[in-house]
C-alpha cells in the first residue's frame, strides 16, 4: 500500500456523493493487480464506498449473502454469530456487544456502577436515573426548594428524537422507559450559543484495549442564543439541544459551504474551534488530556463485556484485529471547559451534506482503514500462516496444542507487530491506550471484570472449590453460604420491583439470580 502522505496528495476529491458507474470509473478495468473486496451492501453512506473504490481501488460487493469479502462495512450492529463465521483475514467495522455503550440505558447503568466504586474518577457524566427502575429515587429529586431541570431521553433513539426537558415529575409516566439526566445548565458558550463536540474514537482491539482518537471532528451549535432553562423557554429545543438533525431545520441555521472556512456556520470543525480558543488563551492541551481520560475510563467499564463477546467468537485470534469500530462520543463542555460525556454512538452519521463533512469523514475513514492494515500484503500473510497451521494438523492428525506460556508469547509477538505498524501509520489519529503509563486504568478493568463475573455467574465455579473445602472441614455437612442468602434476598427485591414497574431488565436480572441459586442447589445435591 502506498504511504498515507502520498495518498493524500494524489487521491481524488470527494464531492459528497458516489456513483458506482460514473464516467471517470473506466480505468478500473485496466487494473491487473489483485485487489481486496469490500462488502457495502449494508451501508447507505457514499463516502464509505468512495474511499473503498476510488482511494484504495477495491472491488465493491453488494450481494446480501456474499461471504468472499475482505472487509465488511455495515451501518448496523454486529452479532456474535457473524464474527464467529469470519475467516482470520477478514475484518468488520463493529464489535459484538457494543450495545453496552451505545444504548443509553446500558451506558448509564455501566457508568453508575463504576461511579459507585470510584466516585471521584467517574464524575464525568451527568447524574443519571434509569426509568422506570429508578423512578422512586428520581421522584425524590422534585422536592420543594430550588427547581431543577432534567433532560429525558428514550432508551434507544438517535438524532434527538423523543428528547425533552422537564421540571415536573408529572410529565413522566411511571411505567415508561427513559434515561433521565440532570440537565447541565452551565455550558461554555461561543457566540452566545450552546454547542457540543462529536469526537471520533477508534476502538481497534479488546484485550488489550487499543484506543485511538481522531484529531478532528465536529462542533455542533444550537441555533438560538442560550438562556438558562425556565418555564418560558424549556420547550425551545433549538436553544437547549445541539443535535444537528434538529437545528438544521431552523431558519437561523447557517450551513458551511466553503471547505476552506471550517470556522463558519452552525457546524464547524474541532480543529478550527480549538485553534481559536487556544489563541484566546484557553488550555486546549489540558482539555484533550481530560477527554482522553474520559474515553479510556468509559471503555474500561465495558472491556470485560466486549472481550467476552470477541474471545467467545474468535478464541485463536491472537492479533486481536478482526474487528474495529469508529464511535462518536458526544461531549459537553461546561463554563470551566471541563468535558462531560453525553452519549456514545456506535454508528455515527457519515452523511456528507456539506464540504466540511465530506473532508473530515472521508479522511477519517481513509485513515482508519490504513491504520487497521487492510491491504493485500497483510491478507496474504494471514492466509499463509493459516495454511501452514492446517498443513501441520494434516501431518500430525490433530490440532496442535500450545501451552499457556506459548500462547502469551504469540499474543505478545502479534501486539508488537501491531504497535510497530500502527505507530508508523497513525494518519490524523493519536494513540491514547495502551501507553507506558496506562497502569492506573488496570483497577477499573479489574472492577468491571468483577461486576461482569457477578452478573454472568462466572464466579460460581471459583466459589465451588472454597465451598467444597469448607464442607470437608464441617465433616461433610453442607453449610448455606452468605452468598446464597444474598442471592435469595436479591430475588425477593427484584420480584417486588417487577410487580411495581414491570421492568424487562429487572426480569432478566431476576432470571440470572434464580439461575445461580439453581446451580448452587445442584452442587449441593452432588456433594451430598
Amino acid at each position: 500500500m502506498i504511504s498515507s502522505i502520498k495518498q493524500k496528495e494524489n487521491e481524488p476529491i470527494f464531492q459528497g456523493y458516489f456513483k458506482e458507474n460514473s464516467d471517470d470509473d473506466n480505468d478500473d478495468n485496466s487494473i491487473k493487480k489483485p485487489t481486496l473486496i469490500m462488502n457495502v451492501q449494508d451501508t447507505k453512506y457514499d463516502v464509505v464506498k468512495f474511499v473503498g473504490k476510488k482511494i484504495f481501488k477495491w472491488k465493491l460487493q453488494y450481494e446480501i449473502d456474499g461471504n468472499l469479502w475482505d472487509i465488511f462495512w455495515t451501518d448496523a450492529s454486529v452479532q456474535s454469530e457473524t464474527l464467529g463465521k469470519m475467516q482470520p483475514h477478514q475484518k468488520i467495522n463493529h464489535f459484538p456487544g457494543m450495545f453496552s455503550l451505545s444504548r443509553k440505558n446500558h451506558l448509564g447503568r455501566n457508568l453508575m456502577k463504576m461511579k459507585k466504586e470510584f466516585p471521584y474518577e467517574y464524575k464525568f457524566f451527568p447524574l443519571t436515573w434509569l426509568l422506570p427502575t429508578d423512578y422512586g429515587e428520581f421522584r425524590n429529586q422534585f422536592t420543594k426548594g430550588k427547581i431543577k431541570t432534567f433532560i429525558i431521553k428514550p432508551e434507544a433513539s438517535s438524532q434527538g428524537r423523543g428528547i425533552f426537558l422537564t421540571r415536573n415529575i408529572n410529565d413522566i409516566d411511571s411505567t415508561d422507559h427513559y434515561v433521565a439526566q440532570r440537565y447541565l445548565d452551565n455550558p461554555f458558550l461561543i457566540d452566545g450559543l450552546k454547542f457540543d463536540l462529536r469526537v471520533y474514537v477508534l476502538l481497534a482491539g479488546t484485550e488489550p484495549l487499543r484506543i485511538y482518537v481522531y484529531k478532528d471532528g465536529l462542533v455542533r451549535f444550537a441555533t438560538q442564543p442560550y438562556v438558562p432553562p425556565s418555564s418560558n423557554n424549556i420547550d425551545d429545543v433549538c436553544m437547549h439541544l445541539t443535535n444537528y438533525a434538529i437545528n438544521k431545520e431552523n431558519p437561523n441555521f447557517i450551513f458551511n459551504n466553503d471547505a476552506s472556512k471550517m470556522d463558519v456556520g452552525h457546524k464547524r470543525s474541532i480543529k478550527s474551534v480549538f485553534g481559536k480558543l487556544q489563541e484566546e488563551g484557553y488550555n486546549i492541551e489540558k482539555l484533550w488530556q481530560d477527554m482522553y481520560k474520559l474515553f479510556i475510563k468509559t471503555f474500561c467499564s465495558v472491556q470485560p463485556i466486549l472481550n467476552h463477546h470477541y474471545k467467545s467468537c474468535q478464541p485463536d485470534n491472537y492479533a486481536n484485529n478482526m474487528c474495529f469500530e469508529i464511535l462518536g462520543f458526544d461531549i459537553f463542555l461546561n463554563h470551566k471547559l471541563q468535558p462531560y460525556l453525553l452519549e456514545v454512538n456506535h454508528t455515527p452519521s457519515f452523511t456528507t451534506d456539506t464540504p466540511l463533512d465530506s473532508i473530515i469523514k472521508k479522511n477519517l475513514i481513509r485513515d482508519t482503514l490504513i491504520l487497521m492494515n487492510v491491504n493485500t500484503k497483510a491478507k496474504n500473510q494471514i492466509i499463509q500462516s493459516r495454511r501452514e497451521q492446517l498443513q501441520q494438523r494434516v501431518l500430525t492428525g490433530k490440532k496442535q496444542k500450545i501451552t499457556q506460556e506459548e500462547k502469551q508469547a504469540q499474543i505478545q509477538k502479534y501486539q508488537k507487530l501491531r504497535d510497530e505498524y500502527e505507530n508508523n501509520n497513525l494518519g490524523d489519529f493519536i494513540k491514547i491506550y495502551p501507553l507506558q503509563d496506562s497502569g492506573e486504568y488496570k483497577r477499573f478493568i479489574e472492577f468491571a471484570s468483577k461486576l461482569q463475573d457477578n452478573w454472568t455467574g462466572s464466579n460460581i465455579k471459583r466459589n465451588y472449590k472454597v465451598e467444597s473445602d469448607q464442607i470437608n472441614k464441617n465433616n461433610g455437612h453442607y453449610v448455606i453460604k452468605p452468598q446464597k442468602q444474598q442471592l435469595q434476598q436479591k430475588i425477593k427485591e427484584q420480584q417486588i420491583r417487577i410487580n411495581q414497574f414491570g421492568c424487562q431488565n429487572d426480569e432478566q436480572e431476576l432470571q440470572n439470580y434464580q439461575k445461580q441459586v439453581i446451580v448452587q442447589n445442584q452442587f449441593k445435591r452432588q456433594v451430598q
